[in-house]
């Protein structure tokens, strides 16, 4: 059995030389049975026994420091996590009311659809109709020349009922829709009021 040990002399720290070992005394006591040739194999049990505890006591104390750090680190994401779980949550509660919502309204959708296929050629038909009356009521328009731009005042409706039931000698105003203007230049003898 070969033992290995250190014959540089010791500095203090205290004096800027190197930190003084961690048994001193056992490598003392070591050094010193080694040069007197007797090892003792208590010694050197004991030496190891306490170098062998000294690397537990740091390996435990490592772990207990990694464990508490993956505890932390544990905590933060479950915090980080616990929100967007929640968010995920409701979408995914949201996501069924629209899918029920949208399987709710595809019949009804169907049905009108359906309608405004039906609707759609008779509010054609009721459009051409109406636009045919207009044109027919545009037959009754009185169109009357020769009057001066702005002699009807404010109010060409009741100016044209008046100038009619003067004309005409009738016992009351006609009943008119609207009276204005067409829209041509203006010339000397006025535009003719329709």
């Amino acid at each position: 059995m070969v033992l290995m040990v250190s014959t540089r002399p010791k500095q203090d720290p205290a004096k800027g030389g190197r930190k003084a070992s961690l048994f001193p005394d056992s490598a003392s006591v070591a050094t010193a049975n080694v040069a007197s040739g007797t090892l003792d194999a208590s010694l050197l049990q004991s030496m190891m026994e306490s170098l062998k505890n000294d690397i537990f006591g740091k390996i435990d104390a490592s772990a207990a420091n990694l464990r508490s750090e993956i505890l932390s680190v544990r905590q933060e994401l479950k915090s980080s996590v616990e929100p967007l779980q929640r968010a995920v949550e409701a979408h995914e509660a949201t996501m069924g009311d629209l899918e029920q919502a949208a399987t709710d309204h595809s019949p009804r959708i169907d049905e009108l659809e359906a309608t405004v296929g039906m609707l759609t050629p008779q509010v054609k038909r009721l459009d051409d109709k109406c636009e045919d009356l207009e044109g027919r009521s545009r037959r009754n328009n009185i169109r009357v020349m020769g009057i001066p731009e702005g002699l009807e005042g404010p109010c060409a409706t009741d100016f044209v009922a008046q100038l009619l039931r003067d004309l005409l000698k009738l016992d009351e105003k006609p009943l008119l829709d609207r009276a204005h203007r067409t829209l041509r230049e203006r010339s000397g003898e006025g535009t003719p009021l329709l």
